[in-house]
């Protein structure tokens, strides 16, 4: 018998909530709870295979602080949290589908995949001339690869036009509600339902955290769903939706000034503009309106509203910070002692010492040199400051796998960047968002990851790579040479 999916989904809840709750009487009681979710979770990807990776993908936001806080201390979900364990169990059911059904060999023949092989082949060379173990090795590479079977594992799904736009509105409807409960911990109160903001360091006052604990994973994820709501504005069929985009757009940056995270405001400013000229030139003033309307709702909203008079949570008496002028503060400081700047200075000479096939994979400014403790950093006199990676994605990235890892790495992103604007140009209406906006959330995490681990580790590297695979059924590839025109889907409906 099959259940309708809301009771499907009922089930669901019901036994995480239940394993939630066993995992305070007794181990097995959790186990046992777990095991009833993950079984469903496999019923579910069965029968709405993309609905469930969507989910799975989406489960990184609760990762970082919800889950652990549901939990008891003495037990943890470690650094691959719950969504790559509901991955890979949806992943897993998909592809044996897809296997049986012939789709996966179809999946499977994309430019994507002996790049990958090839990333991988690469690293396995710097991991053998480098000495480095097996263990750290595969953790490595699996810290920036894991990411990518996603890719494969939606191509693998037969999507039609409308479940490729909702699955990219699920993304975007979960980026305004992280952008929404951001907004609260201004308006309503700093530590709202106990989510406590981020003090800044440069005249700031309260950076938004919204539910993930910290600003620039929300100013990370905000820069996914933006392009979205951007192309949206211009491009959606009906004007009802359009302005619907438009409202999403002035939310995203609202948060996203509030997160204070210059890279992403930079990232943001370079990759929507590159992505307006190359595909819609509207997007700039658009855009530079919905930042002028944010700016000004930054400076004159309300704050603390919540906050008891004479409280520690007491905004400021001076009001809304000044953007420019804590911005201003914060580049100086690049001169001082900030982490990043030394992070870089500190990492010329690893780079310049292995400059084809870098120190190994997991040796170098990713999760993995510190969960596995790299004996690089003392070799170099390198240190981390407290903090678990460079903050520099790039910088990682040619220190572990070198000119070669780093060069087939960036042929992958530009591959498809290719492929999503050459197909977006012949496109129409919803599918020309999604194309559109894929193609500008390739170019604003590109440049983001010269300040935050976009591509390594599941947030937001899963939703990266979830987005890119429904977007490149859309966009077959194509000789240079040939003219563009209008393609369906790889799967016909």
């Amino acid at each position: 018998m099959r259940l309708p999916p809301r009771l499907h989904l009922a089930l669901l809840g019901l036994a995480a909530a239940l394993a939630v709750a066993g995992a305070y009487v007794h181990f097995a009681a959790f186990v046992a709870g777990g095991l009833a979710v993950l079984a469903l979770i496999a019923v579910a990807a069965h029968r709405w295979p993309l609905a469930t990776l969507v989910g799975g993908a989406l489960a990184t936001l609760v990762d970082p602080v919800i889950v652990p806080r549901l939990l008891p201390g003495t037990l943890g979900t470690g650094p691959i949290g719950v969504s790559e364990v509901v991955l890979a169990v949806a992943g897993s059911v998909i592809a044996v589908d897809a296997a049986r059904a012939g789709r996966l060999r179809d999946a499977l023949r994309d430019p994507v995949t002996p790049l990958v092989a090839l990333f991988v082949a690469l690293a396995v060379v710097s991991a053998v001339l480098n000495a480095t173990p097996p263990a750290v090795a595969l953790l490595g590479i699996a810290m920036t690869v894991d990411a990518i079977a996603v890719y494969v594992v939606v191509r693998a799904v037969p999507i039609g036009p409308r479940a490729a736009v909702l699955a990219a509105g699920a993304v975007v409807a979960a980026c305004l509600a992280l952008a929404l409960f951001g907004i609260a911990q201004v308006v309503i109160h700093p530590s709202l339902l106990g989510f406590a903001s981020f003090t800044g360091d440069f005249g700031e006052g309260e950076r938004i955290t919204s539910f993930l604990g910290n600003p620039n994973p929300v100013a990370a994820v905000l820069g996914i769903g933006l392009p979205f709501t951007l192309f949206g504005s211009l491009s959606l069929p009906r004007p009802r939706d359009r302005w619907i985009a438009r409202a999403a757009l002035f939310v995203l940056l609202v948060a996203l000034l509030l997160t204070f995270s210059r890279g992403a405001w930079l990232a943001i400013a370079v990759g929507a503009v590159i992505g307006a000229l190359l595909l819609d030139w509207r997007a700039i003033p658009l855009l530079l309106v919905g930042v002028a309307l944010a700016w000004g709702t930054v400076v004159v909203m309300p704050r603390g509203l919540a906050v008891a008079p004479g409280s520690d949570g007491t905004p400021s008496e001076g009001g809304a910070p000044d953007l420019v002028d804590t911005t201003v503060d914060r580049i100086g400081n690049l001169e001082g002692d900030d982490a990043r700047a030394r992070f870089t200075v500190q990492g010329i000479p690893i780079i310049m010492d292995h400059l084809l096939l870098g120190v190994g994979p997991g040796r170098y400014g990713g999760a993995a040199a510190t969960i596995i403790p790299s004996p690089v950093y003392d070799e170099y006199g390198a240190r981390l400051y407290g903090f678990r990676t460079i903050h520099n994605f790039w910088q990682h990235l040619l220190g572990e796998s070198g000119a070669l890892g780093t060069a087939v790495f960036l042929a992958i992103l530009a591959g498809l960047l290719i492929r999503f604007v050459r197909a977006a140009r012949a496109a129409p209406g919803s599918t020309r968002v999604l194309l559109a906006g894929a193609a500008t959330m390739l170019l604003v995490t590109g440049v983001h990851g010269l300040t935050e681990m976009i591509h390594e580790g599941n947030l937001p590297a899963l939703v990266i790579w979830l987005v890119l695979g429904v977007a490149s059924v859309f966009a077959p590839v194509r000789p240079l040479t040939e003219a563009s025109r209008p393609r369906q889907s790889l799967y016909h409906y």
